[in-house]
This record gives C-alpha cells, structure tokens and sequence, in this order.
C-alpha cells in the first residue's frame, strides 16, 4: 500500500521532464538558438535526462559585469554566432539532435562546485550516449574558426558558418559611385582638358617606365633590402652581380634613368621650339653633355656591379 502511495511521487519528475521536442522549440523561440538555462535543475534536466535522443553544447561562463570575465563577454558572440549557424544551416531532419545551451554561474554557480571549476568559460559536449568532450580553449583560443570546427566534429552533419549580409558596404559604393559621377559630371569642363592632355599622359607613361625599368617590381616579388652592411661595418648600397639587387640601388638607376630622359625630352622638345640660334645651339651643348656624363655614370655603375661590364664612355 505504501509502495503504491509514493509511486506516483516518485514518477512525478520524470513526467515533468522536457522532452527533445520541447527542449527543440525552446531552442527555436530563442534569438540565436541557445537555450537558457536558469537553474542548476534546468541543467540536470538537459543533459543528465535518460535514454536522451539528442546531444548538447552547453558553455559555462560568467557574464555579469560583478564577475570582470572580460573572455566571457568575448566568447559570448562567438558561441552565439555558431549555434545560430547551426539553427540556420543545419537540415531540418538533424537540427533537433543537436541542442545549444548555455548557463550562467550567477544562477547556477553550483554547477561550477560540482564540476570542480575555477574559470570560465567552459565548454562541454554531452553526447546522446553519456558521453562528454570539453573544448580546449587554452590550446584553441577565443576565435569563431576553432570553436565551428570543434563543433562540425560532433554535429552528426558538417555545417558552414552563417553570415549575415551586411549592407554597409554596398551602401559605401554605390555612395561612392555617385558622388564621383555627380563631380565628375559638374567639373567635366575641368576634367575632360585633363584627362586628354598629351603632357599628362607623357609624363605619366615616363614615371611609370622609370619605376619598372629600375627594378621596383624585382625589389617588391624578392623583399630586397634596402642596403647591405658588410662585417666590418660598411654599409653597401649596390649588390654585386646581376641576379641581386638593393633598394638603394635601384633608386639611384631609376633616377639616372629619369635624369637621361629628362636631357633627351629637353633635346627634342624644347631645344627645337627656341627661335634664337644662339639658344638653340648652347642647349645642344649643355644638354647633351649632360647626357654624356649622366650616361657615363650608369655605365660605371654597371662596372661597380660586375666588373666584367665591358662598355664606358667617359
């Protein structure tokens, strides 16, 4: 008689239990797809309930501003942001096998006695069969990409990370784009002289010769330094031989390059259009001695890189 008084008493939390498809609509009403859990009871009843038909990823952490757990408050989003992939990119068929929960010590600081903790946060997966993986966040950080691979190795489906669309970008560029159509509409007076002046591009095709032609994009590919310092403590500015090469160095070249230019420029277009003869023929002169010597000193920076360089003017 006795037994049959206190056996409903006895069945009576077992029939009270959530089952997984209750804890499964709890999860779905929440924002992000984490369940919480507000009691030390709560917890017991997810992830210690018999013959359970799902798994759980519960993170033990300590949010409130009273406990100063600056990584809680970093994993907080970052779990988040995994569990609502999970929600959203999961399949139907399986998203209910695999539950987010996640509980605070403020409300269940017990938990953290019974599982003997002194940090948080903690991450545990409770699998359907009893049994439990804890996420090394000391080896594996903070970061979204670990904690996602970790939980793609537990889910019974691989899953990708949701991204929402952020429309700020799009916004900037289509901003972008027209405010530069709405200028370039309105000085197109100013801009069209410019865009279609022979000097512009002249000068710009100069610059862009001297910049490749000097060993800028070989400086960038192999991370050329920008001098040598020998071992008795003399500093290099030019690397022997032909397959090296220093920044300095091609600085130089490229100014001697746009200094060659500049005389054959100043040759061919300004020497002609001078009307006095005497002008025209003193500009001959200088110019194009200045171009022999310029040229003189690239050849003979050509003898300093390999001494084999057989050519020389001056």
């Amino acid at each position: 008689m006795r037994l049959s008084l206190l056996t409903p008493l006895l069945l009576a939390p077992l029939a009270l239990a959530r089952t997984a498809s209750e804890w499964a609509a709890e999860a779905a009403r929440s924002r992000d797809g984490v369940i919480h859990l507000p009691s030390s009871a709560a917890y017991d009843e997810l992830v210690t309930a018999l013959d359970r038909e799902y798994a759980v990823t519960v993170v033990l952490t300590a949010l409130p501003e009273a406990y100063k757990c600056a990584p809680c408050r970093t994993f907080d989003p970052v779990y988040r942001a995994v569990a609502d992939s999970w929600r959203r990119k999961a399949p139907k068929a399986v998203r209910d096998e695999h539950l987010f929960a996640e509980l605070d010590f403020s409300e269940a600081g017990e938990i953290f006695q019974r599982l003997g903790l002194t940090s948080a946060p903690v991450v545990y997966y409770h699998a359907k069969d009893g049994k439990v993986k804890t996420y090394d966040l000391n080896r594996s950080g903070l970061g979204i990409a670990s904690l996602h691979n970790w939980v793609k190795s537990t889910t019974p489906v691989q899953f990708d990370l949701y991204k929402p669309f952020n429309p700020v970008p799009l916004i900037v560029t289509l901003g972008a784009l027209l405010f530069t159509g709405y200028v370039g509409y309105a000085a197109w007076d100013i801009i069209v002289p410019i865009v279609t002046s022979r000097w512009l591009w002249g000068v710009g095709t100069i610059i862009a010769c001297l910049v490749f032609t000097s060993g800028y994009m070989w400086n960038k590919i192999k991370n050329a330094p920008y001098v040598q310092v020998a071992q008795d403590g003399r500093i290099s500015w030019i690397a022997g031989g032909y397959s090296n090469q220093l920044g300095l160095e091609s600085q130089v070249v490229g100014a001697l390059y746009g200094a060659l230019a500049l005389c054959t420029v100043v040759l061919t277009v300004v020497i002609p259009s001078q009307s006095s003869p005497v002008k025209q023929r003193l500009g001959v002169f200088l110019w194009t001695g200045m171009l022999i010597v310029l040229a003189s000193m690239l050849f003979r920076l050509f003898k300093l890189k390999n001494g084999g360089y057989p050519f020389h003017l001056l």
